[in-house]
């Protein structure tokens, strides 16, 4: 009995230690493994620098259309039509980055798409060229859980589990999450800008257009920086059976179907129509909205940090399930609010525990598809499978939100988020990834041992 007390409370002790590890960045003096070669910190600098560009834009989009004269339903249409635009390239990114044997020029391409949507927006009012520009740039969040759409989604993905050995990939997602979820923060706070200082006497649209100016100059910076990233490109031969099991095709199905739902339902409620939501409910300011996003995506960010030590304690689909079930519930009550500030906490907490499992999600597809396979899972999964949905979805919810009801499509959101978390469980309960295997590791409990 001593001893068997004795081993659990290494074992434990062991897991604090592997936690510490994880929350320092997993930078260990004495573990060679602890710094992360040059590519992945590039690929790390480019998802930061992306998600405070498109925390500005996409925070900002659906106010700026708003008060140039849009109405809802219209802005729901440039989302919806940038989702589309954003899905194809996905889908042709994942793809042919597989079968060409070279990702990075698809992250250069994402980049220079997205100075030409900075631009069309600093300088033109025009309906058909602002849609024009949004699709091009990849408004929106179509890229299935990555600030913005386009080809940037897969390719930087599969670049980062090219990179990183099985038992670092979850750890080096959930950095990645973090590092764009904080800096998609910071740029959703400085979506605020105009509002402010509107009120000491500025032109508000002006400063609208200088922000997406700004967002054109982070793009260019990114083209720079994907540019160093090193690529050995790999020579494609005809694919053969045994490297490209029909497993892997029924997994990527799997993850499209659950994406699907994932999607349409995400669709209902994305950043430019939730903006407009706050601001018709509870007649608030723009900026004060644009701070309480900002404060909830940088609050999100940190459980980031914890979640692979949660993915090794509870399993990365069980910890997926959990965490998601319980972010479903607090979005059903949210509509049912009386004042902004209950709102704005009950839609934080919600943004904590929905996205927390993003990472693992992510790193748990690139574990079970095999290699070969990766960009292709991510480009199908986030293109038919989350981009189309949610690129049709907004226009509905515009509508919806306008002539029927403005909280309807929260809840219709709110059922399709647990349907699909459903289905995931139903889908992926039985199949571990690599790093879990049959004998559990040492810090590794199930619920009723702790």
């Amino acid at each position: 009995m001593v001893l068997a007390h004795t081993k659990v409370g290494v074992s434990r002790r062991d897991s604090v230690r592997r936690l510490y590890d994880e929350l320092v960045i997993g930078v260990a003096l004495n573990n060679p493994e602890g710094s992360y070669s040059r590519d992945v910190r590039l690929l790390l600098v480019l998802r930061g620098l992306r998600g405070f560009g498109y925390g500005i834009v996409n925070t900002a989009m659906g106010l700026y259309l708003h008060s140039i004269g849009f109405s809802l339903l219209q802005v729901g249409l440039v989302v919806t039509m940038a989702g589309v635009a954003s899905a194809v390239l996905i889908i042709a990114a994942g793809t042919l980055a597989d079968r060409l044997g070279a990702k990075r020029p698809f992250l250069v391409l994402s980049s220079g798409l997205s100075i030409a949507f900075g631009l069309v927006f600093a300088l033109t009012t025009s309906y058909p060229l602002l849609i024009a520009g949004a699709a091009l740039g990849g408004a929106g969040r179509a890229g299935g859980g990555v600030p913005g759409g386009g080809p940037f989604g897969p390719v930087q993905q599969a670049m980062l589990a090219d990179k990183s050995s099985p038992a670092r990939r979850n750890t080096v997602f959930s950095l990645n999450a973090l590092i764009g979820t904080i800096f998609f923060s910071l740029g959703a706070v400085t979506a605020g800008l105009p509002d402010v200082l509107a009120s000491v006497g500025y032109d508000k649209l002006l400063v609208y257009k200088l922000t997406f100016l700004l967002f054109a100059a982070i793009s260019a910076v990114m083209v720079i920086l994907s540019l160093m990233v090193t690529e050995e490109r790999k020579t494609v031969s005809a694919p053969k059976k045994e490297s490209a099991p029909k497993s892997d095709g029924k997994l990527i199905a799997k993850f499209t179907m659950t994406a699907t739902l994932n999607g349409f339902a995400l669709g209902l409620i994305p950043l430019p129509l939730i903006t407009l939501w706050f601001s018709m409910q509870y007649s608030v300011s723009d900026a004060l909205i644009s701070a309480m996003i900002g404060f909830s995506l940088f609050i999100s960010a940190f459980p980031y940090l914890v979640a692979p030590y949660l993915a090794r304690r509870l399993g990365a689909v069980r910890m997926i399930v959990l965490t998601r079930a319980f972010g479903v519930a607090l979005l059903m009550i949210l509509p049912l609010m009386p004042v902004f500030l209950l709102a704005s906490a009950v839609y934080i907490v919600r943004g904590v525990l929905s996205s927390i499992g993003m990472p693992i999600r992510q790193s748990y597809m690139m574990g079970v598809v095999g290699e070969e396979r990766r960009a292709t899972a991510v480009g199908i999964s986030s293109g038919v499978g989350w981009g189309i949905p949610y690129a049709l979805s907004p226009v509905l919810s515009g509508y919806t939100m306008q002539e029927i009801s403005l909280d309807l499509p929260i809840y219709v959101s709110a059922l399709l988020q647990f349907a699909n978390t459903a289905v995931y469980y139903a889908f992926f309960r039985s199949l571990r990834p690599p790093e879990e295997s049959s004998a559990r590791s040492p810090d590794h409990f199930e619920l009723g041992n702790s």
